[in-house]
Protein backbone atom coordinates (compact mmCIF):
# COMPACT_ATOMS: atom_id res chain seq x y z
CA UNK A 1 0.00 0.00 0.00
CA UNK A 2 1.41 3.39 -0.95
CA UNK A 3 0.36 6.31 1.23
CA UNK A 4 3.63 8.22 1.02
CA UNK A 5 6.81 8.20 -1.00
CA UNK A 6 8.63 4.89 -0.58
CA UNK A 7 12.17 4.85 0.71
CA UNK A 8 14.02 3.47 -2.29
CA UNK A 9 17.44 4.20 -0.84
CA UNK A 10 17.38 1.47 1.80
CA UNK A 11 20.49 -0.64 2.06
CA UNK A 12 20.75 -3.28 -0.62
CA UNK A 13 18.20 -1.72 -2.96
CA UNK A 14 18.77 -2.31 -6.71
CA UNK A 15 20.29 0.57 -8.66
CA UNK A 16 17.09 1.18 -10.62
CA UNK A 17 15.26 1.91 -7.34
CA UNK A 18 17.98 4.35 -6.31
CA UNK A 19 17.61 6.10 -9.67
CA UNK A 20 13.82 6.07 -9.36
CA UNK A 21 14.03 7.74 -5.94
CA UNK A 22 16.35 10.42 -7.30
CA UNK A 23 13.88 11.20 -10.07
CA UNK A 24 10.97 11.19 -7.60
CA UNK A 25 12.85 13.74 -5.47
CA UNK A 26 13.58 15.90 -8.54
CA UNK A 27 9.90 15.84 -9.54
CA UNK A 28 8.77 16.68 -6.00
CA UNK A 29 11.01 19.75 -5.66
CA UNK A 30 9.99 21.08 -9.07
CA UNK A 31 13.07 20.34 -11.13
CA UNK A 32 10.76 18.58 -13.55
CA UNK A 33 7.34 20.29 -13.29
CA UNK A 34 4.08 18.79 -14.49
CA UNK A 35 3.98 18.73 -18.28
CA UNK A 36 7.75 18.74 -18.69
CA UNK A 37 9.84 15.89 -20.09
CA UNK A 38 12.38 13.89 -18.15
CA UNK A 39 15.85 13.58 -19.68
CA UNK A 40 16.18 10.96 -22.40
CA UNK A 41 17.40 7.45 -21.64
CA UNK A 42 20.86 8.30 -22.97
CA UNK A 43 21.05 11.45 -20.86
CA UNK A 44 20.03 9.58 -17.70
CA UNK A 45 22.59 6.86 -18.44
CA UNK A 46 25.31 9.51 -18.60
CA UNK A 47 24.12 11.54 -15.62
CA UNK A 48 23.88 8.54 -13.26
CA UNK A 49 26.47 6.23 -14.83
CA UNK A 50 23.98 3.40 -15.19
CA UNK A 51 22.90 1.05 -17.97
CA UNK A 52 19.95 1.55 -20.28
CA UNK A 53 18.23 -1.39 -18.57
CA UNK A 54 18.54 0.36 -15.20
CA UNK A 55 17.02 3.54 -16.64
CA UNK A 56 14.11 1.67 -18.19
CA UNK A 57 13.35 -0.14 -14.93
CA UNK A 58 13.44 3.17 -13.02
CA UNK A 59 11.03 4.77 -15.50
CA UNK A 60 8.77 1.73 -15.24
CA UNK A 61 8.67 2.31 -11.48
CA UNK A 62 7.61 5.94 -11.97
CA UNK A 63 4.90 4.79 -14.38
CA UNK A 64 3.57 2.35 -11.76
CA UNK A 65 3.49 5.15 -9.19
CA UNK A 66 1.44 7.37 -11.52
CA UNK A 67 4.05 10.14 -11.75
CA UNK A 68 4.80 10.01 -15.48
CA UNK A 69 3.45 8.90 -18.85
CA UNK A 70 5.39 7.67 -21.88
CA UNK A 71 4.63 8.69 -25.46
CA UNK A 72 6.49 7.10 -28.38
CA UNK A 73 8.44 9.72 -30.26
CA UNK A 74 7.90 12.29 -27.51
CA UNK A 75 9.45 10.98 -24.31
CA UNK A 76 8.59 10.58 -20.65
CA UNK A 77 6.30 13.37 -19.43
CA UNK A 78 5.63 14.31 -15.82
CA UNK A 79 1.91 14.10 -15.00
CA UNK A 80 1.90 14.37 -11.18
CA UNK A 81 4.15 15.47 -8.35
CA UNK A 82 2.61 13.19 -5.74
CA UNK A 83 2.38 9.42 -5.80
CA UNK A 84 -1.14 8.17 -6.44
CA UNK A 85 -2.77 6.27 -3.61
CA UNK A 86 -2.78 2.62 -4.66
CA UNK A 87 -3.33 -0.67 -2.88
CA UNK A 88 -1.23 -3.63 -4.03
CA UNK A 89 -2.58 -6.92 -2.75
CA UNK A 90 -0.24 -9.89 -2.71
CA UNK A 91 -1.78 -13.31 -2.27
CA UNK A 92 -0.41 -16.78 -1.66
CA UNK A 93 -3.07 -18.21 0.66
CA UNK A 94 -6.53 -17.58 2.14
CA UNK A 95 -4.90 -15.93 5.15
CA UNK A 96 -3.71 -13.10 2.87
CA UNK A 97 -7.37 -12.10 2.41
CA UNK A 98 -7.52 -11.51 6.16
CA UNK A 99 -4.55 -9.15 5.84
CA UNK A 100 -6.38 -7.23 3.11
CA UNK A 101 -9.26 -6.50 5.48
CA UNK A 102 -6.81 -5.28 8.12
CA UNK A 103 -5.28 -2.91 5.56
CA UNK A 104 -8.57 -1.34 4.48
CA UNK A 105 -11.69 -0.19 6.32
CA UNK A 106 -15.18 -1.29 5.28
CA UNK A 107 -17.91 1.30 5.72
CA UNK A 108 -21.31 -0.39 5.48
CA UNK A 109 -23.83 1.82 3.70
CA UNK A 110 -26.88 -0.46 3.44
CA UNK A 111 -28.20 -3.99 3.83
CA UNK A 112 -31.26 -5.69 2.34
CA UNK A 113 -32.66 -9.07 1.44
CA UNK A 114 -32.61 -9.72 -2.30
CA UNK A 115 -34.04 -12.50 -4.43
CA UNK A 116 -31.87 -13.77 -7.24
CA UNK A 117 -32.93 -13.05 -10.80
CA UNK A 118 -31.25 -14.93 -13.64
CA UNK A 119 -28.18 -12.71 -13.70
CA UNK A 120 -27.69 -12.74 -9.93
CA UNK A 121 -28.37 -16.47 -9.75
CA UNK A 122 -25.54 -17.02 -12.20
CA UNK A 123 -23.20 -15.00 -10.01
CA UNK A 124 -24.30 -16.71 -6.79
CA UNK A 125 -24.52 -20.18 -8.34
CA UNK A 126 -28.02 -20.63 -6.97
CA UNK A 127 -31.59 -21.07 -8.16
CA UNK A 128 -33.63 -18.13 -9.43
CA UNK A 129 -35.68 -16.67 -6.58
CA UNK A 130 -33.33 -17.80 -3.80
CA UNK A 131 -32.97 -15.26 -0.98
CA UNK A 132 -29.63 -13.70 0.00
CA UNK A 133 -28.61 -10.90 2.34
CA UNK A 134 -26.88 -8.11 0.39
CA UNK A 135 -24.53 -5.85 2.37
CA UNK A 136 -23.25 -2.85 0.41
CA UNK A 137 -20.44 -0.53 1.38
CA UNK A 138 -17.22 1.25 0.57
CA UNK A 139 -13.64 0.29 1.42
CA UNK A 140 -11.09 2.92 2.43
CA UNK A 141 -7.34 3.04 2.84
CA UNK A 142 -6.53 4.77 6.17
CA UNK A 143 -6.15 8.56 5.86
CA UNK A 144 -7.64 8.59 2.34
CA UNK A 145 -10.90 10.42 1.61
CA UNK A 146 -11.85 8.67 -1.63
CA UNK A 147 -13.00 5.04 -1.45
CA UNK A 148 -10.59 2.36 -2.60
CA UNK A 149 -13.56 0.33 -3.87
CA UNK A 150 -17.29 -0.23 -3.80
CA UNK A 151 -18.27 -3.54 -2.24
CA UNK A 152 -21.38 -5.75 -2.38
CA UNK A 153 -21.31 -8.84 -0.16
CA UNK A 154 -23.98 -11.53 -0.62
CA UNK A 155 -24.58 -13.82 2.38
CA UNK A 156 -26.54 -17.07 2.18
CA UNK A 157 -29.88 -17.29 4.02
CA UNK A 158 -28.73 -19.47 6.97
CA UNK A 159 -26.18 -16.82 8.01
CA UNK A 160 -28.27 -13.64 8.09
CA UNK A 161 -27.52 -13.32 11.81
CA UNK A 162 -23.98 -12.20 10.95
CA UNK A 163 -25.41 -8.73 10.30
CA UNK A 164 -25.62 -8.14 14.06
CA UNK A 165 -21.87 -8.75 14.40
CA UNK A 166 -20.59 -6.44 11.67
CA UNK A 167 -19.41 -3.75 14.07
CA UNK A 168 -15.66 -4.38 13.63
CA UNK A 169 -14.48 -3.39 10.13
CA UNK A 170 -11.09 -5.07 10.74
CA UNK A 171 -12.58 -8.59 10.79
CA UNK A 172 -13.60 -10.20 7.46
CA UNK A 173 -17.26 -11.13 7.12
CA UNK A 174 -16.34 -14.70 6.18
CA UNK A 175 -14.32 -14.96 9.40
CA UNK A 176 -17.26 -13.74 11.49
CA UNK A 177 -19.45 -16.40 9.85
CA UNK A 178 -16.83 -19.03 10.68
CA UNK A 179 -16.75 -17.99 14.34
CA UNK A 180 -20.51 -17.53 14.75
CA UNK A 181 -21.71 -20.64 12.91
CA UNK A 182 -18.79 -23.04 13.13
CA UNK A 183 -18.22 -23.30 9.37
CA UNK A 184 -14.76 -23.31 7.85
CA UNK A 185 -13.58 -21.73 4.62
CA UNK A 186 -11.65 -24.31 2.62
CA UNK A 187 -11.69 -22.71 -0.81
CA UNK A 188 -11.86 -19.19 -2.22
CA UNK A 189 -12.44 -18.78 -5.94
CA UNK A 190 -11.52 -15.42 -7.36
CA UNK A 191 -12.24 -13.81 -10.72
CA UNK A 192 -10.80 -10.48 -11.85
CA UNK A 193 -12.20 -8.74 -14.91
CA UNK A 194 -11.75 -5.37 -16.60
CA UNK A 195 -14.84 -3.15 -16.67
CA UNK A 196 -15.86 0.43 -17.37
CA UNK A 197 -17.13 2.39 -14.38
CA UNK A 198 -20.67 3.72 -14.84
CA UNK A 199 -22.02 7.13 -13.82
CA UNK A 200 -23.31 6.14 -10.38
CA UNK A 201 -20.17 4.25 -9.35
CA UNK A 202 -17.92 6.99 -10.74
CA UNK A 203 -19.66 9.59 -8.59
CA UNK A 204 -19.17 7.52 -5.43
CA UNK A 205 -15.56 6.67 -6.25
CA UNK A 206 -14.58 10.19 -7.23
CA UNK A 207 -13.50 9.27 -10.74
CA UNK A 208 -14.83 9.88 -14.25
CA UNK A 209 -17.64 7.95 -15.89
CA UNK A 210 -16.27 5.42 -18.34
CA UNK A 211 -12.93 5.14 -16.52
CA UNK A 212 -11.19 1.76 -16.49
CA UNK A 213 -11.99 -0.38 -13.48
CA UNK A 214 -11.35 -3.81 -12.01
CA UNK A 215 -14.17 -6.06 -10.83
CA UNK A 216 -12.98 -8.63 -8.31
CA UNK A 217 -15.39 -11.42 -7.35
CA UNK A 218 -14.54 -13.75 -4.47
CA UNK A 219 -16.62 -16.83 -3.64
CA UNK A 220 -16.20 -18.52 -0.27
CA UNK A 221 -16.88 -22.26 0.05
CA UNK A 222 -17.21 -24.33 3.24
CA UNK A 223 -16.06 -27.90 3.88
CA UNK A 224 -19.29 -29.39 2.51
CA UNK A 225 -18.94 -27.46 -0.75
CA UNK A 226 -21.52 -24.86 0.31
CA UNK A 227 -21.12 -21.41 -1.21
CA UNK A 228 -22.06 -19.16 1.70
CA UNK A 229 -20.58 -15.76 0.74
CA UNK A 230 -19.87 -13.88 -2.47
CA UNK A 231 -18.03 -10.54 -2.38
CA UNK A 232 -18.01 -8.22 -5.40
CA UNK A 233 -15.53 -5.34 -5.33
CA UNK A 234 -15.24 -2.56 -7.92
CA UNK A 235 -11.93 -0.65 -8.04
CA UNK A 236 -10.78 2.24 -10.21
CA UNK A 237 -7.94 0.77 -12.27
CA UNK A 238 -5.36 3.21 -10.89
CA UNK A 239 -6.05 2.40 -7.21
CA UNK A 240 -5.57 -1.35 -7.06
CA UNK A 241 -3.10 -4.00 -8.20
CA UNK A 242 -3.18 -7.71 -7.49
CA UNK A 243 -0.05 -9.83 -7.19
CA UNK A 244 0.21 -13.61 -6.85
CA UNK A 245 3.15 -15.88 -6.28
CA UNK A 246 3.34 -19.36 -7.79
CA UNK A 247 6.11 -21.84 -7.11
CA UNK A 248 7.10 -24.98 -8.98
CA UNK A 249 6.61 -28.09 -6.88
CA UNK A 250 9.58 -30.45 -7.12
CA UNK A 251 9.32 -34.12 -6.33
CA UNK A 252 12.02 -36.71 -5.74
CA UNK A 253 11.74 -39.85 -7.86
CA UNK A 254 12.69 -41.54 -11.06
CA UNK A 255 10.72 -39.11 -13.21
CA UNK A 256 12.35 -36.00 -11.72
CA UNK A 257 14.61 -34.06 -14.07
Amino acid sequence: MTNSSPNLLAAGQPRYLVLAQALIDDIRVGRYPIGSLLPSENELCQQFSVSRHTVREAIRRLLELGLVTRQPGVGTKVKATRIASRYIQASESISDLFQYVHDVRLKICSSEEVFADEQLADLLECQVGQAWLKVSGERYIPDQQLPLSLTDVYIARPYYGVLDALDDPSVPIYSIIEQKYGVMVVEVRQEISAVLIDDTAASRLGTISGAAGLRVVRKYFATNGELFEVAVNLYPGDRFSYSTTQRLARFDGADSQ
